[in-house]
């Protein structure tokens, strides 16, 4: 890892795998509104603040098992399903509403750039259910995208690896070769595990909460991120982070006055502009420098 006062880097990945509650979607009030129906109607011993602060990034399952103590499977089945029924219904009346973080849809779009539905260059791998996340990417105006992993993908959800490790397999890429994007501690122990790069935002946590889990890269939130496709398919992220955090030595640092939206010249131009080494650029990521408006040095 290494430290630099520039704030932006960019980093080269071929699939970006994104948790969605929290990260793609704010569904905060609905859940816990969920959660109060819960307490009232016979786990009267649950305690809000400590589910509240602690259980975002499980499974529904796996979440009702260890707070609401379930242990007949029968009856775990049925309370998931009144949950995330609660959630949606909760989503829908005045101020529960769900919907898209910030730069989020931005975000997908840049990831896609124009290519194919086939070609998305992006997934989600949740720990909601299939019945409740199909239902919460279009209440906030995203799409459903074409490899979805869900509660029901695997056998064990995060922070265990299997979500992101089959994400990255439907995309037929390796987990090294992509980076997931997280906005819980849980989330980001499953990516690590998994082999990806992981980048947290911190829309539902605080930033201490997430650098204990030792993240490749932190932002405030994910319009600190823009997207390039590449020709060749894979996809460049510009990454603003806080001033002075680390980063890993496959991301390269940017000057600050680079534009985050610009068009690409070839890494041939950035050696002759830069006097650098092109075989010093790893393979992961590129070098971007503005030259003038509406230009930069990339690839």
């Amino acid at each position: 890892m290494t430290s630099s006062p520039v704030s932006t880097v960019l980093m080269k990945t071929k699939a970006v795998l994104f948790d969605m509650d929290g990260t793609l979607i704010d569904s905060s009030p609905a859940v816990t509104a969920a959660w109060n129906l819960l307490k009232s109607t016979g786990y009267d011993f649950l305690d809000l603040d400590d589910i509240l602060r602690s259980a975002h990034g499980y499974r529904t399952i796996d979440a009702l098992r260890k707070w609401c103590k379930i242990t007949d499977e029968e009856k775990l089945k049925s309370e998931v399903v009144r949950f995330e029924e609660a959630i949606l219904a909760n989503a829908s009346k005045p101020g529960g509403g769900i919907i898209a973080l910030p730069g989020v849809k931005k975000l997908l779009d840049g990831i896609q750039g124009g290519r194919p539905d086939e070609d998305q260059g992006w997934s989600v791998c949740t720990s909601s259910t299939t019945f409740y996340a199909s239902k919460a990417l279009p209440a906030a105006g995203l799409r459903i995208p074409n490899h979805f992993v869900t509660a029901e993908s695997v056998k064990q959800g995060k922070p265990a690896p299997d979500p992101y490790l089959l994400g990255a397999k439907l995309n037929e890429i390796a987990p090294s070769d992509c980076i997931v994007v997280e906005d819980a501690p849980t989330g980001i122990r499953s990516g690590k595990a998994a082999g990806c790069f992981v980048l947290a935002t911190c829309t539902s946590h605080t930033r201490e909460s997430l650098e204990k889990e030792h993240p490749h890269f932190l932002v405030e939130d994910l319009s600190h991120v823009r997207p390039h496709r590449n020709e060749d398919g894979s996809i460049s992220l510009f990454i603003t982070q806080p001033p002075g955090r680390d980063y890993p030595d496959s991301a390269i640092p940017t000057p600050e006055d680079t534009p985050l939206h610009t068009p690409t010249l070839s890494r041939e131009a950035s050696q002759t502009d830069l006097h650098m080494d092109k075989g010093s650029l790893p393979d992961h990521a590129v070098y971007t420098m503005a030259r003038i408006a509406g230009e930069s040095i990339i690839q």
